[in-house]
């Protein structure tokens, strides 16, 4: 339960980062950087929420870290198919996002 928490407390943490530079981008009219800081926040709400979840194992999660970046390559493979530059940055960020996830997770794990 305690690495539950560790984990949790991550990605708070990380999700408040990603939001604050999100603004701070805004504020100095980088549009679309902040906007790629805006779904890394996302995808680290997305885990707060799923590892809140009442009677999920660290196997549930780290089942999902490998499931849901599924959508997101194929995504990415269609985006460089059709230059899509601006969805190809959106998945990258998403992918990478979810990489740093899994090291933590992953580290977090391996304190006990």
């Amino acid at each position: 339960m305690e690495n539950q928490k560790k984990f949790i407390e991550y990605l708070k943490n990380q999700q408040s980062l990603s939001l604050a530079k999100s603004k701070k981008m805004l504020d100095e009219q980088r549009e679309d950087e902040a906007i790629l800081e805006k779904i890394r926040a996302n995808i680290f709400g997305i885990f707060i929420a799923m590892a809140k979840m009442p009677n999920q194992s660290p196997k549930f999660l780290k089942v999902k870290m490998d499931e849901i970046p599924t959508a997101w390559h194929e995504s990415l493979e269609k985006a460089l198919e059709y230059n899509d530059h601006e969805k190809e940055a959106q998945e990258r960020i998403k992918i990478a996002t979810m990489e740093e996830i899994k090291l933590k997770f992953a580290s977090i794990a391996e304190e006990n």
